[in-house]
């Protein structure tokens, strides 16, 4: 393989003459395969020049693998100037892990919005492609590529690379997980990490920091020089590149750094070739023939994390309502308990997929219990994330509590948050791969243990009539349901039911739980629709309508099902009044909570905009997060002046117009983090983040000229005017309600004071 670097910086270009030899620009590597694939790691203020190159360099129409480890500004910013994405005819295809709150295309066209750039990704003449990744492997040509979650703010994946007997291993951005004792890294992480680069023949990985350095930034997501070499050093890897170099280190600097390194490398022993990438490099490849083993995982089947539970296990509120909010924000459910014993007695009942445990517990109360908790799960992998005050703390020495991961404390919650999603991503599988017959997490028929086929025919009707839908089913009318039934156990993580397969089967089921699943139309996401728990069914809307399955099913947990075949089911529903109406019950219970939670996050049917409710949600969270990080909440009210004389005058589709526009210049003139809701009829409000009373003027400014802007764009007849009012807190009372009080009587006393001007 061929290797040249293009961006070496990390944070932010640094370009200069101090930093002429080893590159201002941020990360962008060029890899070319012996099959001629080329792919580009990261695309930093690099990717310019590269993509200028390239355009020289290459026969059109071009095609190219965009490998893009999370998409922080200073690993995408050079994409909206990376010139084949203006070409038409030429492909790009675009991988990364998905990111927080938004997909991987939302985050790369956000930094392409007007706000910030004059052209729209929408508008690139090349074929784009967006590929969302998890852990695993999967190919690019002849080129086999693994991935792996790293230790960063964000979710961030690594990328090794293996082609003709060569491999290559990209690591940035990534923080040790735990200080090595005695020169051994004991953090499953660390361990981890250094068998993913084991026997590469090239690794670039994150060095932006010095041990001293490193002490004032624990927690931003990076390496120190020490520990890459250390690491790289017992991977048996040959060269290391040191990469992401900090912006304040000049070339007089890394001279000095790069020397340290190699230093440190030949104390080490193990012939370990270190040396500072430098903007221009060019490396090749060879490596050795010896096979490369294939993980067993696809990385691009996406993993269902919406909707998973986490056991919270602390007697500390502070605690707990700070990893509330850092798991809303993936749709995830916090479940408090305030120590190990109640997480024992009732922390099972909640069915969780991931514990947080801190260490801090009272003596005999705490990690020692791990193991116990695990065997009351029926689970030995359930994954549990110890919270631990110090690395010498006692857990991380014992290897018999089992724990999966330790974070120190303080953690920096999207630290936590990125280590969560990483276990549930690893663990809560939406989709598995085929199992080998014969595997121990297939799913098992249980039949071999009746005597024969009437005893198994009793045994089953007796089970189903224990299930309140089927209670009033006669015996007779029991017996013809289960005569061509099976009985079912599925493992966690087995896919019942898929999206699409015709509805042949009716599940029933006798215990365990179920999560419901729609594929998005792109088929790169699922969206959780529900969980099913024991004596519901599954299944039934297919049969109904007599269509393919809507939603796929996958078993949360081990769940034991009677599978009833279509037509005696349809046959059933025709025989049986009693159990039509149940059936009926179950969908109503169905639809009414889905209205409920329709009618909670639905937005305003006119405008688009999050609905009062929805504001009312939004503004519980970012309100507690203000209050704790005391940054503060400003929230500004707006009222549509005049409305109902021009409702009077030109008619409500006028009316509704002016209300649209408002939203839409609103929407326009605020960020992306605001949240913007219309409150009312004529009422409009905006929470601002990071915001201060000062910035008003500024911000009131911008809404008025786009709300000029937009009514003459659509010729509107009448002069839209807006009422405004502003509140600010630095600790924002719990209820909107009560701040917009406070907004409202901003605008009264506004009002009243030009009214006295202009008398």
């Amino acid at each position: 393989m061929y290797v040249r670097f293009w961006g070496t910086r990390g944070s932010i270009a640094a370009p200069g003459d101090r930093t002429a030899r080893y590159g201002g620009n941020t990360s962008c590597v060029e890899v070319r395969a012996s099959d001629g694939t080329v792919i580009v790691l990261d695309c930093g203020t690099g990717a310019r020049e590269l993509g200028l190159h390239l355009i020289r360099a290459m026969p059109s129409p071009m095609r190219l693998h965009l490998f893009i480890g999370h998409t922080h500004w200073d690993h995408i910013q050079g994409f909206p100037f990376f010139v084949p994405a203006f070409l038409p005819g030429a492909e790009l295809n675009v991988y990364a892990p998905l990111g927080f709150q938004q997909s991987l295309e939302e985050a790369m066209s956000g930094q392409m919005e007007y706000s910030y750039f004059p052209v729209k990704l929408r508008d690139l003449r090349s074929r784009i492609h967006f590929t969302e990744l998890e852990e695993g492997f999967f190919r690019v040509g002849d080129v086999l590529v693994e991935t792996q979650y790293l230790n960063h703010t964000a979710p961030t994946i690594a990328y090794r690379m293996t082609n003709g007997g060569a491999s290559l291993a990209y690591v940035t951005d990534h923080e040790q997980f735990w200080h090595a004792e005695d020169g051994a890294h004991h953090h499953p992480g660390d361990q981890r990490h250094i068998a993913f680069m084991r026997g590469a023949d090239l690794v670039i990985h994150d060095a932006q920091y010095t041990e001293e350095e490193y002490g004032q930034r624990i927690g931003w997501g990076h390496s120190t020089m020490e520990y890459a070499t250390d690491v790289a050093r017992a991977a048996g890897v040959k060269r290391l590149a040191l990469f992401h170099h900090d912006p304040t280190h000049d070339d007089p600097f890394m001279e000095r750094f790069e020397g340290a390194a190699r230093a440190r490398a030949a104390a080490l022993g193990g012939g370990l070739d270190v040396f500072a990438a430098r903007e221009g490099m060019e490396l090749e490849l060879a490596g050795s023939s010896r096979p490369t083993p294939v993980p067993e995982i696809s990385a691009l089947r996406r993993r269902l994390i919406a909707g998973a539970r986490v056991l919270v296990v602390t007697p500390d509120d502070t605690q707990v309502a700070s990893i509330e909010e850092a798991l809303a924000e993936d749709g995830m459910v916090a479940l408090p308990v305030p120590d190990m014993h109640a997480a024992l007695t009732r922390g099972t009942e909640h069915l969780p997929d991931l514990a947080i445990v801190d260490t801090g517990l009272p003596a005999g109360d705490g990690a020692d219990l791990v193991p116990a908790f695990r065997s009351r799960m029926g689970r030995a992998n359930f994954p549990v994330i110890l919270l631990a005050d110090h690395p010498q703390a006692t857990a991380l020495h014992r290897p018999e509590i089992g724990a999966t991961d330790y974070l120190a404390k303080p953690y920096s919650p999207p630290m936590l948050r990125a280590r969560v999603r990483a276990w549930l991503a690893r663990t809560v599988v939406a989709y598995t791969e085929a199992a080998s017959p014969g595997a121990l997490d297939e799913a098992v028929i249980l039949e071999d243990a009746r005597d024969d086929k009437g005893t198994t025919q009793t045994l089953l009707a007796s089970m189903l009539a224990g299930v309140p839908m089927f209670r009033s089913l006669s015996a007779a009318q029991l017996n013809a349901l289960v005569t061509q039934a099976s009985e079912q156990v599925y493992p966690a993580g087995h896919v019942i039911a898929r999206q699409g397969e015709p509805p042949r089967h009716l599940w029933v089921l006798l215990s365990g739980r179920v999560r419901v699943v729609e594929a998005t139309t792109d088929g790169q996401a699922e969206m959780l629709l529900g969980e099913i728990g024991k004596s519901e069914v599954f299944g039934e809307l297919g049969i109904l309508r007599d269509q393919p399955r809507s939603a796929t099913v996958i078993a949360v947990e081990r769940t034991h099902c009677l599978v009833l075949r279509q037509s005696d089911f349809v046959a059933a529903l025709g025989a049986s009044v009693d159990l039509a109406n149940g059936l009926l019950r179950i969908i109503a219970s169905r639809l009414y909570d889905a209205d409920r939670k329709l009618a909670r996050y639905a937005p305003d049917p006119l405008t688009g905009l999050n609905s009062r409710r929805a504001f009312n949600e939004q503004y519980r969270r970012l309100a507690a997060g203000a209050r704790r990080r005391k940054t503060g909440l400003l929230l500004l009210a707006l009222d549509v002046l005049h409305l109902k004389a021009v409702n009077d005058s030109f008619g409500y589709t006028l009316g509704d117009e002016v209300l649209r526009t408002v939203a839409d210049a609103l929407n326009e003139a605020t960020r992306t983090t605001d949240i913007v809701a219309r409150y009312g009829g004529d009422e409009f409000a905006v929470l601002l983040l990071d915001a201060l009373p000062k910035d008003v003027d500024v911000i009131l400014g911008r809404v008025r000229d786009k709300l000029a802007a937009l009514s003459a764009q659509r010729r509107l007849p009448v002069t839209i005017e807006c009422s405004p009012g502003i509140a600010w807190s630095q600790t924002p009372p719990d209820t909107a309600e009560d701040f917009l009080r406070d907004a409202d009587r901003d605008m009264h006393e506004k009002k009243a004071r030009r009214k006295r001007e202009t008398s």
